[in-house]
């Protein structure tokens, strides 16, 4: 009787063990069907030297994947990463693909490889500033822009249909980089206005920042967020992430 039972014992824990195994195994494979990819893409506002670049408009392949150190860069797309990777382990894998100096043009000579292949369920687009700066003291080409646009908004719902388009709206300051007759202030102020009839057109979010910068700098302290007009200081990225962290979850 007493083997018996003991023969019993063991199978019992056998059983028991397997179980557990099985639910592992379940636990892993759901969490990694879950996953979900964000990708991040635009200028040097969200670039923010991601990848350990050597140069200030190095292209994704040639940038270090491997450095957990400086894989998202530093800005608001680090914070939001972070937030999101620390708060939901194993459920996000964030991808940093701004390059510095890029325009829309240059957003869609590399999108495919860039943006399209990457697959990602959310997409958040900072883009619009060195549209604005390349114009100079000329009208921006507003149509050619919201045209340029909408090509890669395509592109991305042609890949996948229930991808999360997050769209943040260009904003520029009083700066260094800004010029001192309105001509930027007011070509950025007609390309947010451009973005925002995006984000109305696709059903896309729509991240004010530019509405947020002109109230924090509404006492004047615009160089405490905006450092040269374009570029957000620590503080000023830390407001960004505030703001988008919420459209991208």
């Amino acid at each position: 009787m007493g083997c018996a039972l003991q023969y019993i014992d063991y199978k019992l824990f056998v059983i028991t063990m397997r179980i557990f195994a099985l639910i592992a195994v379940f636990v892993v494979v759901a969490t990694a069907v879950a996953q979900k990819r964000v990708l991040f893409i635009g200028d040097s506002i969200t670039d923010g030297n991601w990848g350990n670049s050597k140069y200030w408009n190095q292209p994704c392949s040639d940038r270090d994947l491997n450095d957990m150190n400086h894989i998202f860069g530093h800005g608001y797309m680090y914070l939001c990463a972070s937030k999101l990777m620390a708060e939901h382990p194993g459920q996000y894998q964030c991808l940093n693909r701004g390059i510095s100096g890029n325009t829309v043009q240059d957003l869609a000579a590399r999108w495919q490889v860039d943006a399209v292949d990457v697959n990602a369920d959310v997409v958040s687009i900072l883009i619009g500033i060195n549209d604005v700066i390349n114009a100079g003291a000329k009208d921006v080409d507003v149509q050619k822009f919201e045209n340029t646009y909408q090509w890669l908004i395509d592109r991305l719902k042609a890949k996948n249909a229930n991808v999360k388009i997050v769209l943040g709206e260009p904003f520029c300051t009083s700066g260094s980089r800004v010029d001192t007759t309105g001509v930027n202030m007011r070509n950025c102020r007609r390309l947010a206005d451009a973005v925002k009839r995006l984000a109305q057109k696709n059903g896309a979010a729509f991240v004010p920042y530019a509405k947020m910068f002109e109230k924090l700098c509404a006492d004047g302290s615009c160089n405490y967020w905006i450092w040269d007009g374009v570029h957000p200081t620590p503080a000023g990225h830390y407001k960004m992430f505030q703001l988008i962290y919420d459209y991208i979850k």
